[in-house]
């Protein structure tokens, strides 16, 4: 068996425009607490020194920089809406990095982030069909989600999670949806990592009530809100999960430990 250690450390925890957001003088874009500091989502994945992100959005440099991430092994994507996918160009400096989500995603991405450029620039990349594979001893695949445009259109926009399994651990990242389509892909996970856009489902999102919903179902042993814009306060959340001690708000710089 191989002998495996796991890192997950979430660059960014904020929604579509991060918090705080600009000329907002609502409580939480003006609090002092840093846990209302909140990058755009993306999460880093770390498996016996190779590194995995999972979405790359406007504030990638950033989160680059400020982490001290010097490679970037695989990156995945989630969907092709701007808050996921706009930092692409720093791929234009990552030797040999393999690129992957979903085809009908891929078909959407290619159409919208025009990353010939990058290509031509870094030859060393590739930017391909998601295939589950194996990565140090951890497989990983994927999880068909809901995420409806609510922009008064009833569009559905291709949209996945993504899932790693190993022989002792389990966790998966679900995050802009508003309905699981593949619900028996996470079943019995040690974390379930779901959106918190909000605190009700609204368009394409299942907010906190309806994530904790799905937690309820899905029974993981801990579980994990990201993806949380500036009509929630940390605390607030905090307070009102306080009945479920497995369900936790995360933050920026946040960190899950297993080896």
């Amino acid at each position: 068996m191989l002998h495996y250690r796991m890192k997950i450390k979430f660059l960014g925890t904020g929604g579509a425009l991060g918090v705080p957001i600009w000329n907002c003088e609502c409580k939480t874009c003006t609090s002092d607490n840093p846990k209302h500091k909140r990058f755009r989502s993306v999460l880093l994945v770390e498996i016996n020194g190779k590194n995995i992100v999972i979405d790359f959005g406007q504030d990638f440099a950033m989160q680059l920089r400020q982490n001290g991430i010097k490679k970037i092994d695989y990156a995945f994507l989630t969907h092709a809406h701007m808050d996921h996918f706009a930092g692409k160009e720093q791929f234009s400096v990552a030797d040999n990095c393999i690129i992957e989500m979903p085809q009908d995603v891929l078909d959407r991405f290619l159409d919208k982030a025009n990353p010939e450029w990058i290509l031509k620039r870094n030859p060393s990349i590739s930017i391909r069909p998601f295939v589950p594979r194996e990565i140090e001893g951890v497989f990983v695949d994927t999880v068909k989600l809901m995420h409806q445009m609510d922009y008064g259109k009833c569009e559905h926009v291709p949209c996945y999670g993504y899932v790693f399994r190993s022989s002792d651990f389990s966790f998966a990242y679900c995050t802009d949806f508003n309905e699981i389509l593949e619900s028996h892909k996470l079943k019995d996970l040690d974390l379930l990592i779901l959106e918190g856009c909000g605190w009700e489902v609204k368009g394409g999102h299942a907010g906190v009530k309806g994530s904790l919903e799905i937690y309820k179902h899905l029974k993981p042993r801990k579980c994990i809100l990201t993806h949380i814009n500036h009509s929630t306060e940390h605390d607030e959340i905090v307070e009102f999960l306080s009945p479920y001690p497995d369900v936790v708000p995360a933050y920026d710089g946040m960190e899950f430990m297993h080896s």
